[in-house]
């Protein structure tokens, strides 16, 4: 059997250490947007436009994140703040300091995002 030489196989583990970042993000992407869908998605709707399958009968109707105006200021902070202590019809939700910070990277990632060509 041939044997591997000892720096091929320091090439491939610094390969893979360098990728790592990239996976770790990619999980932590998914876990975002399964966070949203489960927490957030029932009223303020799969594009964050506010037209969940539960908003029509909410008073003054969810917020839309589709919105550029949304985004304006700290919305970061704003949305923390809410998931954390609750707004309105809202309720609070008792999620990890993470797990909020992967719905937030969500969601600017992809309503954030989709609002710049409207700005």
């Amino acid at each position: 059997m041939k044997r591997i030489p000892e720096w091929a196989v320091f090439v491939a583990f610094l390969g893979v250490v360098a990728l790592l970042p990239l996976i770790v993000e990619a999980n932590d992407d998914d876990r975002g947007k399964a966070l949203y869908q489960d927490k957030c998605g029932f009223c303020h709707g799969q594009r964050g436009d506010g037209k969940g399958p539960a908003a029509e009968p909410l008073a003054g109707h969810p917020v839309s994140f589709a919105n550029s105006g949304f985004w304006k200021g700290d919305a970061e902070m704003k949305i923390e703040e809410t998931i954390k202590k609750g707004k309105e019809m809202m309720p609070a939700f008792d999620l990890e300091t993470d797990e909020i910070k992967a719905i937030i990277r969500y969601m600017s990632e992809v309503f954030k995002k989709g609002t710049r060509n409207t700005q």
